[in-house]
């Protein structure tokens, strides 16, 4: 219903600014720019790494949906529609998603089908979209241990435990789910070396030193 009601006010919002954009009439203004969310994960840095550049590699995308001035939450919609493994087209809402993982060819493979607001576990229980790692986790076994080992990730703060405390970055704050493979990267331009200490001139002639 909540859905329902936000595409009706988009509606009528709409119907107000074509008749104000008439010849003669002033217009009106535009639809308001809303900000996503952020996702629901763990911070991603201590107060004492601030000499630390602590931005995750990519921006979190939580699970909600940006349009037309309004943040919607995925159920708003996904409870009017049916769960199936495979759809003749994609919706328009989700026309930029191009999933390439793996054997991952559904959305049901990771999303929940009665709760998109949370991903699937094998046994049909939800995971909280905060405990993401336990998903990746069902099919990337050794890069779970190896992450909860602290050699893969990114991690802030003390490598002893009982040190103090210490964060680390989620796997969608790195990858993305969708596309989890990494892009080709631009290389570095090569340094450059003073032309001396690059290529130092040749010796003078044993003749020439005498002078």
């Amino acid at each position: 219903m909540l859905a329902l009601v936000s595409f009706a006010s988009w509606i009528a919002l709409a119907l107000v600014t074509m008749r104000g954009s008439r010849a003669g009439e002033p217009a009106q203004p535009a639809l308001p720019v809303v900000a996503r969310p952020p996702a629901d994960q763990p911070k991603v840095g201590l107060a004492s790494d601030a000499h630390l550049d602590k931005t995750p590699p990519r921006r979190t995308v939580g699970l909600d949906l940006v349009r037309n001035g309004w943040t919607y939450n995925c159920m708003e919609c996904h409870k009017l529609i049916q769960a199936r493994w495979r759809y003749d087209r994609p919706m328009n809402e989700h026309k930029d998603v191009k999933l390439e993982h793996g054997n991952n060819r559904f959305c049901l493979n990771c999303h929940h089908p009665t709760n998109r607001n949370a991903f699937v576990d094998y046994d049909g229980a939800e995971i909280a979209q905060r405990d993401v790692v336990q998903l990746c986790a069902k099919c990337h076994g050794t890069t779970f241990r190896d992450w909860t080992a602290g050699v893969h990730g990114r991690q802030n703060g003390f490598w002893k435990t009982d040190a103090g405390e210490k964060t680390k970055l989620r796997c969608i704050q790195c990858h993305d789910p969708h596309q989890p493979k990494f892009g080709d990267m631009k290389p570095l331009a090569p340094l450059r070396y003073p032309t001396r200490g690059a290529n130092p001139p040749p010796a003078a002639p044993a003749a020439s030193r005498k002078h």
